[in-house]
């Protein structure tokens, strides 16, 4: 792991910024051939088994294969808590274990990882977190976590080359790790998120899915002006031109997730 220290937001702790185990060369982000690397990956994994020996985890994955994938390759299995897939299910595992560590992913099947680190850090600040965020994660969602005390950001597109081993063995030793790629948002401003209303997100959603609004306003039992009236405020509140700039900006802002196909036409 390449990095060097940084005094947090509003903290006191170390912040290393990574991008690799220190022990395994990565010599371009596109890497995809490990098999040069097997044989020191297979020796970093040695080395977390005995370093992560007391450490109770519980992994909250939108992705299945990668969730099976982990659970498998685990260096103690036994140490694993939780193994869930929805924002739901990864809060009451931390509720019911209080484990040691959470490694949640920002793309859930249902619910938001990084509502889900808040949560967990408000509620639970014990438990130390690593968020894993796609090439495509809404910057200002990942600061917010970040500012909110998440103990590590990390791109999911670096896993399998020993660097989040190296980012757990620094979390759980209280120190805090942010994936390179993602080291300018220390320096950028925070970009103030709107809140939108329970009602204003459904009709969000909806737009999303390219209905108009009088098939917006028979899915929730609306009238067609109310449905007008709640998309205007959001236009405001989210400084966009029209509909489709209005969605493009809350997917962004981590506001709505990625629709998916309804059958209320």
């Amino acid at each position: 792991m390449q990095g060097r220290c940084k005094a947090p937001l509003g903290s006191d702790r170390c912040v290393i910024f990574c991008v690799r185990s220190p022990t395994c060369p990565t010599p371009s982000a596109d890497l995809v051939d490990f098999t040069p690397f097997l044989s020191q990956l297979l020796s970093d994994h040695a080395l977390a088994a005995n370093q992560l020996a007391k450490v109770s985890q519980v992994y909250c994955l939108g992705s299945r294969l990668l969730l099976s994938a982990v659970v498998r390759a685990a260096p103690r299995p036994e140490g694993i808590l939780g193994a869930v897939t929805t924002a739901e299910e990864g809060l009451a595992k931390v509720v019911r274990h209080q484990p040691d560590l959470l490694v949640v992913s920002e793309g859930l099947e249902r619910g938001c990882g990084v509502e889900l680190t808040l949560r967990v850090k408000r509620d639970h600040p014990r438990t130390r977190v690593l968020l894993l965020v796609s090439r495509n994660a809404s910057r200002s969602r990942a600061r917010e976590a970040i500012a909110a005390g998440c103990d590590g950001v990390l791109r999911d597109a670096g896993l399998g080359a020993g660097g989040e081993l190296a980012a757990i063995r620094t979390i759980c030793h209280g120190g805090q790790v942010i994936d390179r790629s993602l080291e300018n948002l220390w320096r950028q401003p925070v970009e103030t998120v709107p809140r939108l209303s329970q009602r204003e997100k459904q009709v969000m959603a909806d737009v999303a899915r390219g209905y108009n609004n009088q098939e917006i306003a028979r899915h929730l039992i609306l009238s067609a002006d109310t449905v007008k009236t709640h998309v205007s405020r959001v236009l405001v509140k989210l400084s966009a031109r029209d509909r489709t700039h209005a969605t493009v900006r809350a997917l962004e802002l981590g506001l709505l997730e990625w629709p998916t196909k309804g059958n209320h036409r």
